[in-house]
């Protein structure tokens, strides 16, 4: 008896779909795509189902099944980390540099050789996790040569961009280093040690030492004054509706750079 090709038998290659019948129970994958579909519902939700999966009945009981084709777009999006264990990886297009999260909510900076690795060891884990009925030469194999790996990461560009607004000043998200660390510091200082005194005038000079000796408590580098003075400038006008004048008289001396009616308040210890 000659076998039927696998071409004419369409009804035996599978793209995964969710159980109807699950009700949200814990289930133990059986599958890759399972495997993978269960941890990364987003990606599978927005890109489809990991792999295009072969399964032959071996017998009346039994089948194989076989990965025989990779969705490098939900690998590219899986990369972007699992939201429930509080990771989240993104492509920070203004300086071409890869970030993770972990769960101290912080961002670091990581390589794509890192998201590589990364990658392969998803598939090898789900190789190790899977019953004996599946065939596990594409997920140890094929799919984890340097070839594929980077073609996953380099997907992962388009799919886990994020512009300039994610570490912008006014963004919740957070990292370690940035420009934009200063500028939140600012916002900081003029929120909290500042206030409207009416007759009080809060010179340039004493603003700019205060915030010197902030950036040294928080370990941030230092800033020159002009950039202090373009960055709090529209601050403190946005706060309490004053510009920074250059004719203000102070102890006899005229020419004076400030604000009137603001007062600088102690630093907190």
């Amino acid at each position: 008896m000659v076998q039927e090709s696998t071409l004419t038998r369409p009804q035996n290659l599978k793209l995964y779909q969710p159980d109807p019948y699950n009700m949200g129970l814990p289930q133990t994958p059986k599958t890759p795509n399972e495997w993978f579909a269960l941890r990364y519902p987003i990606a599978y939700e927005l890109h489809g189902s990991p792999f295009l999966e072969l399964h032959e009945p071996l017998d009346k009981f039994s089948v194989q099944i076989l990965p025989v084709s990779i969705n490098i777009d939900f690998f590219g999006a899986a990369l972007g980390g699992r939201r429930d264990f509080g990771h989240h990886v993104i492509y920070y297009e203004p300086e071409m540099q890869w970030y993770f999260k972990c769960s101290d909510n912080i961002y670091k900076t990581t390589t794509p050789e890192k998201l590589a690795n990364v990658y392969r060891a998803l598939l090898m884990k789900c190789a190790s996790d899977m019953p004996a009925n599946v065939h596990k030469l594409n997920l140890v194999h094929q799919w984890r040569d340097d070839r594929t790996a980077r073609d996953v990461v380099s997907r992962a560009k388009s799919i886990l961009l994020a512009d300039s607004a994610f570490f912008s000043a006014t963004s919740s998200h957070q990292r370690i280093r940035g420009v934009e660390l200063h500028e939140r510091l600012a916002r900081k200082f003029v929120d909290e040690l500042l206030s409207a005194e009416p007759g009080k005038i809060l010179m340039l000079q004493d603003a700019y030492l205060a915030f010197c000796s902030l950036l040294k408590q928080r370990e941030l580098g230092p800033l020159k004054r002009s950039d202090f003075k373009a960055m709090v400038v529209p601050i403190i006008k946005n706060e309490f509706d004053v510009a920074l004048r250059n004719d203000l008289v102070v102890d006899g001396r005229s020419g004076v750079r400030g604000w009137k009616n603001v007062r600088l308040q102690s630093q907190p210890a």
